[in-house]
């Protein structure tokens, strides 16, 4: 059993050994801390993985939804975490596409997920997925931009992207989530919020 008075955040540097090539420790807990800061709340994640437990119970008592593309990882994460709820979707769309699409929001919006997701009022976003290291992946176009949708549909939400040091995910993040929101970044992940307007 760890001992969390010696670290507190011993979990999470577990975590971050346990997986090597994705999060660092500090874009972690970045989004750990936002999560927590929350909870109980409502929290959509593009993407599933070795660390959609820790997501799970940052959120305690809240709604935690998974969208994800890869049947192999759905599985896993549904034999590892029985009753996760995660959404199954697929991509049309390759990386060497983004500057094409890039104005083409008619071609962008995911129309496959459900009203469930369509209609909720997230409070935590955070756009991790689909595969976008090489150029036979999908990107994250669709979902960046279908997550700014998703988030001014919103009453108050943070939006968190990853790998924010490619090209892809930090132009289409600034592009449609807005370099104006951004209240921080950590490493590759960049942190937006959107509010309603005042007034």
């Amino acid at each position: 059993m760890t001992d969390h008075s010696i670290d507190p955040d011993q979990d999470l540097r577990d975590l971050v050994a346990s997986n090597p090539g994705q999060g660092t420790f500090e874009e972690y807990r970045h989004l750990r801390n936002v999560i927590r800061a929350k909870a109980p709340a409502r929290v959509l994640i593009f993407g599933v993985g070795r660390d959609s437990q820790y997501w799970l119970d940052a959120n305690e008592g809240g709604r935690t939804v998974f969208v994800e593309h890869e049947p192999t990882w759905i599985g896993m994460t549904r034999d590892l975490i029985p009753g996760v709820d995660v959404v199954q979707v697929s991509y049309d769309t390759v990386r060497t596409q983004w500057k094409a699409l890039l104005e083409r929001r008619d071609l962008l919006f995911m129309d496959d997920l459900p009203d469930r997701i369509l209609a909720e009022n997230w409070d935590v976003i955070f756009v991790d997925s689909p595969q976008g290291g090489s150029r036979r992946r999908p990107g994250r176009m669709k979902s960046i931009y279908t997550a700014s949708v998703l988030a001014r549909r919103s009453t108050d939400v943070e939006v968190l992207v990853h790998d924010c040091h490619r090209p892809v995910e930090a132009t289409y993040a600034h592009r449609y989530l807005g370099a104006e929101r951004m209240v921080e970044q950590v490493a590759g992940l960049r942190h937006y919020r959107l509010r309603p307007p005042v007034g």
